[in-house]
């Protein structure tokens, strides 16, 4: 194969060729065909997906490899028979895939081309997926007033409908008037150009007139490193799409906020604030609830020794951690907690809750762990009620 179909005609989205080889395992296959309009992907193109069919067999064509020029199709492979070397079969192309991938492609050399006449700025990279596309360009500075002004130029041209054409040239009659150099050792170049707007090196597909890219639409720009930008695009029919599909996620969040009209910032702005005092209420509330608990331990607590005892059931397992940071600050040094999901903490500020809870576990089936401060656990059988707790602990700490 010399020129692969997908180069002579990229509008061309079925055609017959032949088998030329084949490496079948399973429902694996890859292969070899005489010519092909499947592009395998390159220079930050996608590479194409599409059908191979012949006799009583079809392969799902998922991806590709090149070999010494050579280009494998591989996929997955059902039917009756399998292929063989000099059947004639059709391939049908996914165009929708592959003509959006050429918008996209020709809209980022117009896009590239502006930033580089406008402010002489150069594209590193180049990358299409699936929801936009990003090239990177060297600068240290890009501005809002940059972007728009390089937005508005680049869809200015191309309503202007250019001719996209290209040409083999050999390297050395091809240097001059590129945007961009040629990589080394490459003798033959294939050159994409945009009538006398842009001219560069490129493997990948194009669509014929720039008017197929319109509208592009730069959707994000930010910093990848001190000297390189990204910017996020999207063109042609992808465009509409994606800005559709941020236009429903702006007005879907507006009315999750109770608000019809823009701007959604205010929107935003008006829920945190209000989240903000509902948080700050909350806290309150909590505070002063622990507070009270805090106030009845008291009251019910019992001094043994340099002791002080006390415990509470029903405690909001929630608000345990508070409630046991308002006890230690109290005075208490022994606190027993009860949830009603029978939960329970041992809090010790004298380093005896460890050996409460060894205690515990002789007598009742439970499950827990924690430090020498400050135990959790479970009853897993039967909890007992908070008086038989409290005499347990008080007969232990007596002996």
């Amino acid at each position: 194969m010399e020129v692969p179909m997908y180069y002579r005609d990229p509008y061309l989205s079925r055609m017959k060729s032949k088998v030329e080889d084949v490496i079948i395992s399973g429902r694996s296959v890859e292969i070899l065909l005489e010519d092909t309009i499947l592009y395998p992907g390159g220079g930050g193109q996608p590479h194409d997906t599409g059908r191979i069919i012949g006799k009583k067999w079809k392969i799902d064509v998922i991806s590709h490899k090149v070999i010494d020029n050579k280009i494998w199709h591989m996929g997955t492979i059902t039917g009756e028979l399998i292929p063989e070397p000099g059947e004639v079969v059709e391939i049908s192309l996914d165009w929708d895939r592959r003509y959006d991938f050429m918008q996209q492609h020709t809209a980022q050399h117009l896009l590239s081309a502006t930033l580089f006449r406008l402010y002489s700025l150069e594209t590193e990279g180049f990358q299409i997926f699936d929801d936009h596309s990003k090239i990177e360009i060297k600068t240290e500075k890009l501005t809002k007033d940059m972007i728009e002004n390089a937005e508005i130029v680049t869809n200015e041209i191309a309503k202007q409908g250019l001719e996209v054409r290209t040409s083999l040239m050999l390297r050395n009659e091809a240097i001059e008037g590129l945007r961009k150099p040629p990589k080394e050792g490459i003798k033959v170049l294939r050159i994409v150009s945009i009538e006398d707007y842009d001219s560069v090196p490129c493997g990948g597909l194009h669509v014929r007139n720039t008017k197929e890219v319109v509208p592009i639409k730069i959707l994000k720009t930010y910093k990848k490193t001190s000297s390189v930008w990204r910017i996020e695009f999207v063109a042609g029919y992808r465009a509409f799409r994606i800005l559709n599909n941020i236009l429903e996620d702006y007005w879907r969040s507006l009315s999750t906020l109770n608000r019809s009209t823009p701007p959604l910032i205010k929107a935003i702005q008006a829920f945190e604030e209000e989240f903000t005092r509902k948080i700050s209420e909350e806290k309150v509330w909590k505070y002063k609830f622990v507070e009270a608990l805090v106030e009845i331990a008291k009251m019910r607590s019992r001094k043994l020794g340099s002791d002080i005892i006390t415990a509470l059931d029903n405690i909001p397992w929630e608000l345990r951690d508070s409630l046991v940071k308002e006890i230690s600050r109290s005075g208490i040094t022994l606190f027993l907690g009860v949830s009603d999901e029978n939960k329970f903490l041992i809090f010790s500020s004298r380093g005896r809750a460890r050996d409460i809870y060894e205690k515990l576990s002789a007598r009742y089936k439970v499950k827990g762990g924690g430090s020498r401060n400050l135990i959790q656990g479970i009853f897993l059988d039967r909890k007992p009620n908070l008086k038989e707790l409290l005499e347990s602990v008080l007969t232990f700490l007596l002996h």
